[in-house]
């Protein structure tokens, strides 16, 4: 069994069954409001239309202090990222924990040729960065593998964020693609994705809190994480290098500018694909949020 499928399959073993179940009657939905780039604050439940397969939901508005967030750095560590690509990584990196609020905790996963975590989540930003510092370059790249561990584990009991960084193509990954559309149906994590790599051609879009337009039209690994970024609700983003700090930051400051709803479903059947639309009774908005979930117990169609 190779390094990276074995990393793999190390710590799915840990993973606790999806948050969409049967059973729960719950349903959680990450909301980012914005107008022209910038977050949007004060609004209410009164102000969110939410449908649920076609039918409209009442929603809540959860407060924020209520549930922590579990933020999961999911950085490449190939060796495309040795030398000062990697000193300016980890700085984006310690410069996400040092911004985080005191009650989140924060985790560290790695990824080439193996998939590794190299902390789990804990308040204690210290020992994040202490592993942080351990991290060394070389390998091939497994981001697809990693990105799927990340969304299909369980990590700890707050709101899971997933900030996946990468500089390149995969060259080691085993999974299928539908493989983590998939399980960015089923996990409740918000996934942001970081990215160095070469793009591909772009569409024009409405800039994102960095002033950059998002990847629309990236062939193949880029096109694919766009989709599960966009899947949970978060976004996919094209910075360089000397930008990456301000990337990670602007990742921080959209999921601390977030909307959490909560509903309880009706009108329509548990198992299965869910397909939602959340919009804001409010002109001139823009809203990112969830298009979709599955309930385990039937599968995705």
């Amino acid at each position: 069994m190779s390094g990276g499928l074995a990393g793999l399959v190390l710590l799915i073993l840990a993973q606790a069954p999806p948050v969409f179940r049967t059973g729960v009657e719950a349903v959680y939905v990450d909301v980012f409001v914005s107008r022209k780039g910038a977050p949007v604050p004060g609004l209410t439940a009164d102000d969110f239309v939410v449908t649920d397969n076609g039918v409209r939901q009442h929603v809540e508005v959860v407060d924020r202090e209520s549930i922590p967030t579990t933020a999961v750095l999911a950085l490449d560590a190939s060796t495309s990222v040795a030398g000062e690509p990697l000193v300016r990584l980890r700085g984006a990196a310690w410069a996400f924990l040092r911004g985080m609020a005191e009650r989140d905790e924060a985790a560290l996963v790695t990824f080439n040729h193996r998939i590794e975590l190299r902390q789990a989540p804990t308040t204690h930003r210290a020992a994040v960065a202490e592993a942080l510092e351990r991290v060394e370059a070389h390998g091939a790249t497994s981001v697809i593998d990693a990105l799927y561990l990340c969304l299909k584990r369980r990590w700890s009991g707050g709101r899971p964020l997933v900030v996946l960084f990468t500089d390149g193509a995969d060259t080691a990954s085993w999974l299928p693609n539908d493989s983590v559309l998939q399980a960015a149906r089923e996990s409740s994590a918000l996934l942001y994705v970081v990215g160095t790599g070469t793009a591909g051609e772009r569409t024009a879009q409405a800039p994102n809190l960095m002033g950059l337009r998002p990847v629309v039209s990236d062939p193949g690994h880029i096109y694919l994480l766009q989709r599960a970024a966009d899947t949970t609700g978060g976004e996919y983003w094209s910075a360089t290098y000397d930008r990456l700090e301000e990337a990670f930051l602007k990742v921080l400051e959209a999921a601390n500018a977030r909307y959490v709803l909560s509903y309880e479903p009706e009108g329509i059947a548990r198992e299965g694909r869910h397909r939602l639309k959340v919009s804001v009774k409010r002109k001139g908005l823009d809203v990112r949020a969830r298009q979709e979930y599955v309930v385990s117990g039937a599968p995705g169609r």
